[in-house]
């Protein structure tokens, strides 16, 4: 991703924070014309700096679960390992991150995509997995998630 956000992109996202508010509305709140804010926005599309997406409630879709899973991988699998992983069935992302995992990665599972499917059929596709540790999602009023399944 080449492009940087400057001041008025981050006012524009903030502005799109429901997807769907009019590019006129927009205009308006940061002082540009109507054209001007949908050229940034497919601008900031184009780039992949900016996804307009529809998010859903886990708990509100019946037979749905979502966890985070942290991953401890061979240090030198790390790069490979997080490809790997963001391909497994049910990921909505996946992260390098800093601390005691390597990687941690939002997961969905449902009654045909199961957490001990998940664990049976996908894992395997891992290289260099030393270990992992699951934190199921239990609640939460913002938790929202692309709906991958």
């Amino acid at each position: 991703m080449s492009h940087k956000l400057d001041k008025i992109d981050i006012k524009i996202i903030r502005l799109l924070w429901d997807g769907r508010t009019p590019y006129s509305d927009i205009a308006e709140k940061v002082d540009l014309t109507t054209n001007t804010v949908r050229n940034r926005v497919n601008k900031l599309l184009e780039s992949g700096a900016l996804q307009i997406i529809s998010l859903v409630n886990p708990n509100a879709v019946e037979n749905v679960s979502s966890a985070i899973i942290g991953f401890k991988v061979l240090p030198q699998n790390v790069a490979k390992a997080l490809d790997q992983i963001s391909t497994l069935k049910g990921v909505v992302g996946a992260v390098i991150v800093s601390g005691r995992f390597d990687i941690m990665g939002v997961f969905m599972f449902n009654d045909e995509h199961s957490y001990n499917r998940f664990l049976e059929e996908e894992l395997q596709k891992v290289d260099g997995l030393l270990s992992m540790e699951t934190f199921n999602a239990i609640g939460g009023k913002t938790w929202q998630l692309r709906y991958v399944l």
